[in-house]
């Protein structure tokens, strides 16, 4: 059992642990990363950060952004996932909205779409002149002119967060969604006999009811909004806003690492960002626990009585419809109509600009192009480096998928199945891993990877994507592993399979539905990853995707040619809509699968 946990657990000690250990270190000194001399200065970064007004003044914006995005988002999606479970009629059986399936599927897409795609959509969206947005207001009677969304210091941040609330609304309704099927539905039904409306029921009994996954929900919007280092180079390529406005920490941390050659400096940034996101959930947790203590009582009393009111009208003749029902499933369809548009329209629009010629895109933007210009698909493809672009992100993501489903299974499998001494200290180290911020390692791994000559390969990057997908794995294929019958392995060892084959013919076949769910999520944030290539994989022939897009983009002026542009990020888009048509149910299910355990 050794050999299934040695290489798995070396490789997150290198590449994880290491790395953050290294990154407390690296914080106390004056280190430029290109000398052998690593002066010695204590705490003095975290003094001169004290007096840094430009990073106080991201901070300030990455505390904004973590208050402002979760609590949008969960409100969204809170409303959404009850307007697709309970929001139907009014009596007889809980039901939500018709077509509830078809709003939950699309507005779940963008969570599948990388980061740093949607920014380069919503870029285009915004742009004063031939941006989407300009063009609707101004179409329906809003006479808003070519305004700057993103140049404008009132609207550059709240629009950027807008970015960030579109992209999670939908994976989060799906997470609420499942939650709320598994409140019983006799107690909807006996809180509606007593009379209560809709708003009633969505605080007095949806949300106490569902407390848990909220505040779980909370702490990881938090965390990524506390990072939101790729919507916001997308956005902004040359990083900051007008007058830094939407500058974030990650930003400041990357431009000083990696631009202005203050490593040392840098790391202390990242350590500061790593406390930061431990203080917001630690609050997060300390708030739910106080409203959880003051509610919880009640909550459950008025759980019992509404399923004690519930038996007593049980033989209730049914009451006629709610003259309210009609009006309230037209309002219901009306509000997720509008946030369907808002989903779908910017992907429409970005794959009707593929097809027209630059000068189109920037004069004509809303008119279907004169002529369909297939060959931007080619030029995409072979003058703007696409097709070598997508080459390497399958040769990184592929090898990266293998390894770290057969190592994360390896691991998972002796972890769950098996009792040693130090079992529960590796658990619970991955467990560690998925919520260490990846900025505060990410100097240190720069220099980890260049001392073994790693630094900017493809090898060097699979090894780093396994690494950082390993906990994940690790963590969810540990109960699947947990739960598999013990009579299977014993009857494998009294056939006298050895450990390899009872584990490689029997236990993992079992494990197999796991395996799926699991090989689809990591392929998604493997084919979406943009950080660790953007600061590991400085060699430009062997940018993946999410790279190639982001230089594309950021090339200076008009001189782009838009039509290409557009074409690469269908190109880009078109792997993960894919998998995501394909395997749809399978990724919702294991949404909900998740939040059962």
């Amino acid at each position: 059992m050794l050999v299934f946990l040695a290489l798995p657990v070396a490789i997150f000690l290198i590449f994880v642990i290491y790395p953050f250990i290294l990154a407390g270190y690296y914080s106390l000194t004056d280190w430029s990363g290109f000398s052998s001399d690593i002066p010695f200065i204590g705490i003095a970064n975290y003094v001169k950060l004290a007096q840094d007004d430009i990073f106080q003044h991201a901070l300030v914006n990455n505390i904004i952004i973590a208050v402002v995005v979760p609590l949008v988002t969960i409100v969204l999606a809170l409303a959404f996932a009850s307007l697709i479970t309970v929001a139907g009629r009014s009596h007889g059986n809980v039901q939500g909205i018709r077509a509830s399936a078809l709003y939950r599927t699309l507005s779940f897409f963008p969570y599948c779409v990388p980061a740093i795609v949607i920014g380069i959509i919503w870029g285009f969206v915004y742009d004063p002149s031939a941006g989407l947005l300009n063009g609707v207001l101004n179409g329906i009677g809003i006479p808003i002119g070519d305004f700057a969304w993103l140049g404008d210091v009132r609207t550059a941040l709240p629009a950027s967060m807008f970015v960030i609330i579109w992209s999670f609304v939908g994976f989060y309704t799906v997470l609420f969604v499942a939650a709320i099927k598994g409140i019983p539905a006799e107690t909807y039904e006996a809180v509606r006999l007593d009379g209560a409306g809709r708003f009633r029921t969505a605080f007095s009994i949806t949300v106490p009811l569902i407390r848990d996954t909220v505040q779980t929900g909370y702490i990881y919007l938090g965390i990524a909004a506390l990072d939101a280092f790729v919507y916001m180079t997308a956005l902004f390529p040359n990083a900051g806003g007008p007058n830094n406005t939407t500058l974030v920490m990650s930003q400041e941390l990357f431009i000083t690492a990696f631009r202005k050659g203050h490593f040392g400096y840098a790391t202390a940034m990242g350590v500061v960002l790593a406390v930061v996101t431990l203080l917001f959930a630690a609050i997060v947790f300390g708030v739910n626990r106080l409203l959880a203590g003051s509610d919880k009582e009640t909550a459950d009393d008025r759980h019992d009585r509404s399923r004690r009111s519930a038996h007593r009208r049980a033989d209730d003749r049914p009451r006629p419809p709610h003259p309210g029902d009609a009006v309230a499933g037209v309002l219901s369809h009306l509000v997720m109509i509008l946030w369907t548009v808002i989903i779908v329209l910017p992907f429409l629009w970005v794959l009707m600009s593929s097809f027209k010629t630059t000068k189109e895109i920037l004069h004509s933007p809303f008119a279907l192009p004169a002529q369909w210009k297939f060959d931007n698909y080619a030029n995409a493809w072979t003058t703007s480096g696409v097709g070598s672009y997508f080459a390497n992100t399958l040769i990184v993501v592929g090898s990266a998928l293998v390894l770290v489903m057969l190592l994360g299974a390896m691991c998972a499998y002796v972890l769950a199945r098996f009792r040693f001494i130090g079992n529960r200290a590796i658990y619970y180290l991955m467990l560690a891993g998925l919520t260490f911020p990846i900025f505060l390692a990410i100097v240190p791994l720069f220099f980890v990877l260049r001392s073994i000559g790693l630094l900017g390969t493809l090898p060097g990057l699979i090894l780093t994507y396994v690494a950082f997908a390993l906990p994940f794995t690790v963590f969810f294929l540990h109960s699947f592993f947990r739960a598999l019958p013990d009579e299977i392995y014993e009857a494998a060892q009294i056939d006298g399979a050895s450990e390899w084959r009872t584990f490689f013919q029997v236990m993992l076949p079992m494990a197999r539905p796991g395996m799926a769910t699991v090989a689809i999520f990591n392929f998604l944030g493997l084919w979406n990853q943009f950080l660790l290539p953007v600061a590991l994989n400085p060699d430009q022939n062997n940018y993946v995707l999410t790279q190639g897009m982001a230089s594309f983009a950021s090339q200076a002026g008009y001189s782009v040619d838009f039509g290409a542009l557009m074409a690469a990020v269908v190109i880009t888009v078109a792997p993960v809509l894919v998998v995501y048509v394909i395997f749809q149910r399978q990724l919702q299910g294991s949404v909900s699968q998740g939040t059962m355990k």
